[in-house]
Formats: C-alpha cells, structure tokens, sequence
C-alpha cells in the first residue's frame, strides 16, 4: 500500500474513533503509534463474523506481557539516533521466539521475546521476560512484592537449561519486585546471566545506558552491552548478518 494511502486511511480511522494514536515526546522522528480502540475492535469484529472469518480471542487487547511494547519500543528508537554505531539487530516477539527455543531444544522455557543488540562492534543476544505483576486485586499487601515472582523464571530453577544467550532479561512489575527478585537469584543463581530492571529505567534512558542490575552487585545499574561475562556475547563482530 502506498505511504500516502495508507496515512490517509489511517487519518479516516483515527476521526472516525476506530483507531487511537500517540506518539513518545522522546521520539525525534515524532513518529505517531496507532492502536484500534474499542469502538473499532466490535466494528472490525462484526465484520469478521458477518464475512464468515474467525474472530482472534483477544482482538483489540494488549497482553499484559507485551515485551515487544515494552523493550522493543526503547531499543528501536535508541537505534535511529546513531545508526551504525548501535542499534536491535534482530527482534522476535512472544510466538516467533517460541519457535527459536524449540529448534534449540528448549521447548520447555517461555520467554517473551528475543533480540540482538549491536554496539561499536560487540554483540549481545538476551531473551527477556516480562513480571506481570500480582494476579487479583485482592491480595494481602505484604504479598504484593513477591506474588506470581517464582512463575517468571520457574522454568529456569527447574531444569537449570544452559541458553544459548548472553543474558537473560526480566522487566519487573515494580522496586519491589525488582529487589525481591534480585535476592531470589542470589540464593538461587541460574547458570544463566541474569538481569532485571524496571519500566521505570526502561523507559528513562536508552538502552546504551545503564538501566539493568544484576545479583550481588548492589544498587548499581549497568548497560545491556556490558552485562554478559561470557565470551560469546562480548566477541567483536565482523559481519552481523551471521547471528540470527
């Protein structure tokens, strides 16, 4: 579809209140972010059925363990402010990274996305999962920090599977969250390279600074870059077109 048809459909839909837009103050591109609302998602839903096509169960609903909203937003504008020098490689989101575990033979693990990360020649590859808080709303308050933690990286302590990833990413609901998981690991380290943050650094810096803490290491917060010990992730790389 032409660019102008399709900034001319999008504009149609947006006064019609099919379609919400906003776009990030952050962005220099000041590029606009579309998302059906309710209105359009019965509209688009009608139709389906009235055309005899099947209706998706979560039409028009955001998962609440959207990593490609989260993490992937960041990184791709951090990209377009100095391309060549760092930037995402690659970004699978929740189903297309189910397949890349699988054809490693982790089938077991649930992650919600992966990606590649570029940065003046290094290389780091990270899965990431994403906290999705306390489930109810009626939970006791001294429950709120821990509750649904352990489900995040149960797959992990479980079976202790050696990834084939630099790092391991987990974007806490909250703090406390944050600090509850963070002494989890310490207790219970994984093989695995793991680090945690908070939407609040997520959304505040670029991926280039330092967002992401690690087990043991205190208060201090650390670029994406910088966080694998292990050679794979830090190796120079010639030509990026090999990772995948």
């Amino acid at each position: 579809m032409p660019r102008l048809t399709a900034h001319r459909d999008l504009a149609w839909l947006h006064v019609a209140r099919l379609v919400g837009r906003e776009r990030s103050a952050e962005d220099q591109a000041h590029a606009w972010w579309y998302r059906i609302t309710g209105e359009g998602t019965d509209l688009l839903g009608r139709d389906l059925v009235s055309s005899g096509r099947p209706v998706p169960l979560r039409l028009g609903q955001r998962g609440c363990r959207a990593a490609h909203y989260l993490l992937f937003l960041p990184l791709l504008k951090a990209s377009r402010q100095n391309p060549g020098r760092y930037g995402l490689f690659r970004w699978l989101t929740t189903l297309d990274t189910s397949v890349w575990l699988r054809e490693r033979g982790l089938a077991h693990l649930r992650a919600d996305g992966y990606g590649v990360w570029l940065e003046d020649g290094r290389c780091v590859r990270f899965l990431v999962h994403v906290d999705p808080g306390p489930a109810g709303e009626v939970i006791a308050e001294r429950e709120r920090s821990t509750a649904g933690l352990g489900a995040v990286l149960a797959d992990y302590w479980r079976a202790d599977p050696v990834v084939s990833v630099g790092v391991v990413l987990v974007i806490a609901h909250d703090a406390a969250r944050e600090a509850n998981l963070l002494a989890d690991l310490v207790s219970q380290p994984l093989k695995a390279p793991v680090a945690v943050t908070t939407l609040g650094p997520l959304h505040r810096h670029w991926p280039r600074e330092s967002v992401w803490r690690v087990p043991a290491a205190g208060t201090a917060r650390h670029r994406l870059i910088d966080l694998p010990p292990s050679v794979e992730a830090r190796r120079v790389v010639p030509n990026v077109g090999q990772w995948s």
